[in-house]
């Protein structure tokens, strides 16, 4: 930008302020004091909208990332349903099946399924489950 295009502006400063960027705009190579004064006011600028932008897509991302995890509890709640539906379908056809479970039996298997779903961290396989349980009964038989 030439001269001719530029306006003239007086600004007021302190003495300090003014005696360093006196010391420092050659440093810089730029030709005059008005020169560093208008890069630095355009790089402060820069610098308000960037963290205009920034303050926005915060914004923008923590609203996204809440809409997602709403999403996500609701599938997951879903889900969890699901599945006490299934075992509570699973508890009744087993109760109504094998008759004769006593109190201390079914604490001693409460105990037991605790233990397997720490060990496993939740990850449990019914064949694995079945053949524990044929095996207990092969043993029942032998014994």
């Amino acid at each position: 930008m030439n001269d001719s295009n530029k306006a003239k502006v007086g600004i007021h400063m302190k003495p300090e302020l003014t005696a360093r960027v006196d010391a420092e705009y050659p440093l810089y190579d730029y030709p005059s004091r008005s020169a560093f004064v208008c890069a630095a006011t355009e790089f402060y600028l820069g610098y308000l909208h960037t963290q205009s932008d920034t303050d926005y897509m915060n914004k923008t991302t923590l609203t996204f990332l809440e809409n997602q995890v709403t999403k996500l509890d609701a599938k997951l709640c879903r889900q969890l349903f699901r599945l006490c539906v299934e075992l509570s379908m699973v508890a009744h056809i087993t109760a109504a099946t094998v008759p004769g479970v006593d109190e201390e039996t079914l604490k001693r298997l409460r105990n037991k399924c605790v233990k397997d779903v720490k060990n496993t961290i939740g990850n449990i396989r019914y064949d694995s489950i079945y053949a524990y349980q044929h095996a207990m009964t092969e043993e029942d038989d032998d014994a």
